[in-house]
């Protein structure tokens, strides 16, 4: 019987977040400057939503060359989260409802890490890889 990775046992952290009130362009310089695609929007020890680099890049688009975009403006909120103790099933049911491409994971009502697609399909791929099928079975 193999035991299925929680939520946290797959998410990035340290979480990456940002302000509302940072504008979009700033936050995509975060991104990049750590290896990111995706910040959380945070407000005090509240999690507000997510917001991704696509996200980012359209909000800036819609606004230019108007003014600057706050991340907050731009964020769906409230964002998507699970819990950190919810199987994976659970997180990846959660981003299809969704639309989107990640969660938050939230322990105890407090943001502990993000959870993306990418993280899943690794999972799966490294669980595929441990485990050979056995010639024949398909």
């Amino acid at each position: 019987m193999t035991v299925q990775a929680s939520a946290l046992d797959l998410a990035s952290s340290p979480v990456v977040a940002v302000r509302p009130e940072l504008d979009a362009m700033s936050a995509l310089y975060e991104m990049y400057r750590r290896d990111v695609h995706h910040l959380a929007v945070v407000v005090d020890d509240d999690a507000l939503g997510l917001v991704s680099a696509a996200d980012l890049l359209q909000g800036i688009a819609a606004q230019y060359p108007k003014t600057s975009a706050p991340v907050g403006s731009l964020c769906p909120v409230p964002g998507p989260r699970v819990d950190a103790t919810d199987d994976i099933g659970i997180a990846a049911q959660r981003m299809i409802d969704a639309h989107t491409d990640a969660v938050l994971v939230m322990r105890d009502g407090r943001l502990c890490g993000v959870l993306t697609a990418v993280d899943l399909v690794r999972s799966i791929a490294r669980t595929r890889a441990a485990r050979p099928e056995e010639e024949g079975s398909r």
